[in-house]
């Protein structure tokens, strides 16, 4: 079947979308094929195809790209060396917290290299994610010195629950329990429900896109909600211990806003990577649909927030700031009693001045 068709009474082509940029066109519509030569409307292109259009930039991206992996890999062997020496009860959540960062550089890597596995990288690093939250959840409890010793110094104090992203519903009104075990057994469902939902939601959408890339684009629309239920809501338990840690001295915030960046990352910014071809009209730049192009500029990015995420993540966990904190507790308290013994030397110093003025005073009459 011939695709290019004329009519007699006007010049007009009719040219199917997926035509590329090898295949030659009659000079009828400069315009029409100026665009076919501009993009290649396939969002799955092959490797071969993919790396025809790059050329010599793909080695130079794959490359740098390399290294900033490798990179993050020594990084990550650094900080979990130095971490160890604070953390040696929670090694295993430790590792897995700090594992975040060469693997979602790894997979963004492998998706700059490799358009195709988009989905099933974007997958994989959600899940990394949210398995790390999981176990910051146990980093905070052993930060405080478990779940008897976080209650014991919480005093029979409240629990803060409006916080983010419940403050931000006036009408929402929640009760406020107290610090006890079932209510941090309760946070600890909380998060983890994130883990095995984004599982099972991830898993329908790979079922979808295996059977067809249309049937994926159409669905994830719905999908989306029960995604966004529950990150927030597992996101709102972690900001609930994380208060609940702070009240008795200890300070994981920085901690957990290094990780709650890159939960920001994979998720806002790689979907505005998504909408941009949509809202824009992007210019040709190179022979590629504009997602494929916008998603290969994104991944780029990534890769460095990575590698400056994981510089952090090292000088945050190289210090040891719950003991940190007790430190300075305790140099408070002495600094404290040296001035109380201080002004009770000063006080005991006075009366027997006074004492012995009196006797004088006695013996002289």
């Amino acid at each position: 079947m011939d695709l290019l068709s004329a009519e007699s009474s006007r010049q007009r082509v009719l040219a199917a979308r997926h035509i590329s940029a090898e295949t030659s066109l009659p000079e009828v519509n400069n315009a029409i094929n100026t665009t076919l030569l501009c993009h290649s409307y396939s969002l799955q292109p092959d490797f071969v195809s993919y790396l025809a259009v790059l050329k010599s930039n793909a080695w130079i991206i794959w490359s740098c790209g390399l290294v900033v992996v490798l990179t993050l890999c020594l990084l990550y062997i650094l900080t979990l060396r130095s971490a160890l020496r604070y953390w040696k009860e929670s090694s295993t959540s430790l590792a897995i917290v700090l594992a975040v960062y060469p693997l979602v550089a790894a997979m963004a890597l492998l998706t700059t290299i490799l358009p195709r596995v988009r989905i099933i990288a974007e997958a994989i690093t959600q899940e990394a994610v949210m398995v790390a939250m999981y176990h910051f959840y146990f980093l905070i409890i052993a930060e405080c010195g478990g779940t008897n010793q976080l209650v014991r110094r919480s005093e029979g104090s409240q629990m803060e629950t409006r916080v983010l992203p419940c403050c931000c519903w006036p009408c929402c009104i929640l009760p406020r329990p107290q610090v006890q075990k079932r209510s941090l057994t309760w946070l600890r469902y909380l998060v983890l429900q994130m883990p095995v939902i984004q599982a099972i939601l991830y898993l329908i959408v790979l079922i979808l896109w295996a059977e067809d890339m249309m049937l994926y684009l159409n669905s994830f629309i719905y999908i989306q909600p029960f995604i966004a239920v529950s990150i927030l809501s597992g996101v709102w338990g972690v900001i609930m211990c994380v208060r609940a840690a702070e009240a008795t001295g200890s300070t994981p915030r920085p901690r957990f806003l290094a990780l709650q960046l890159v939960l920001l990352i994979v998720k806002l910014q790689c979907g505005f990577a998504k909408i941009v071809p949509e809202l824009f009209d992007l210019p040709c730049i190179v022979a590629l649909h504009p997602s494929v192009f916008v998603n290969m500029i994104q991944n780029i990015i990534m890769i460095f927030e990575m590698l400056l995420l994981s510089i952090w993540a090292w000088r945050l966990y190289s210090v040891p700031s719950g003991k940190m904190a007790d430190k300075v507790q305790h140099i408070v308290v002495a600094v404290l009693e040296d001035s109380l013994t201080s002004n009770e030397k000063i006080k005991e110093a006075d009366t027997c001045s006074n004492k012995t003025n009196i006797k004088r005073d006695e013996i002289n009459y």
